[in-house]
């Protein structure tokens, strides 16, 4: 009896180190992958610069989805290779729970250029319930630098714009032609698809309003296209065409 006493401290003894040694580190974080877990919508991913930015969807609920709690809060999750830790880069929060298809968006801006593969945890409001998104891998190596010299001029009904391509060179790179009105604050893309060459011609334009352009390079051909930073804005007006009689417009200053 006091044989087994002595084992039951000496244990109790081994448990105790262990939990001293234990305190203070911070367990590695866990995915718990089963065959209990639901699938996510896949993630989609862009890179900006030195930011990547993930676009992903709230997932549906099972059979019953009355009886079941709304998915309340998104972990967004980066690792660096197969062998390194997985680490939380940010969470969406929404306390009265995402909406079932309900688009979501984060920006991560990870230390270096690289490879790092994303995922996306949900979790109910009772954390009985959870959903991952498969890993998704961003790669790139560099970020193409601006482009230079961009002029906008105003032409009858459109307005031609030209630049100078980044001094890292063209090889491989195509073009996003961003636009604002002049009083307007935020930019969109001017074509939905890249441009080839050092030129366009944005022929979907108001002859009575003034739009501002900046340019982005973008870097094809990996995983992921890679934009880099906006040129400097040029403004210009379309010019109309004048009517019999009429006064042409003084030209912009």
């Amino acid at each position: 009896m006091a044989h087994r006493s002595r084992s039951l401290s000496l244990g109790a003894a081994v448990l105790c180190v262990l939990a001293l040694c234990a305190c203070g580190k911070k367990a590695p974080l866990r995915l718990e992958e089963s065959q209990t877990a639901e699938r996510a919508p896949a993630l989609r991913a862009s890179v900006r610069e030195d930011r990547v930015r993930l676009d992903f969807q709230v997932p549906a609920h099972r059979m019953f989805p009355e009886r079941e709690e709304p998915w309340v809060l998104a972990r967004i999750l980066r690792q660096a290779g197969q062998e390194a830790e997985i680490v939380e880069v940010g969470t969406v929060f929404k306390a009265e729970g995402f909406v079932f298809g309900e688009r979501l968006f984060w920006s991560d801006q990870p230390p270096t250029p690289g490879t790092f593969s994303y995922r996306v945890q949900f979790r109910d409001g009772m954390r009985r319930r959870r959903a991952l998104t498969v890993p998704l891998e961003v790669a790139w190596e560099r970020v193409p630098a601006a482009p230079t010299h961009l002029t906008a001029v105003g032409n009858l009904r459109s307005i031609v714009l030209a630049w100078a391509v980044p001094a890292d060179g063209a090889a491989g790179l195509v073009y996003r032609v961003y636009r604002r009105e002049r009083a307007a604050v935020p930019f969109h893309l001017a074509a939905p698809d890249p441009v080839t060459g050092s030129s366009f011609v944005d022929a979907r334009v108001d002859p009575a309003a003034e739009f501002c352009y900046v340019v982005r390079a973008v870097l094809s051909g990996g995983k992921q296209e890679v934009e880099g930073p906006a040129s400097d804005e040029s403004c210009a007006r379309p010019a109309r065409e004048v009517l019999p009689g009429e006064k042409p417009p003084e030209p912009m200053p």
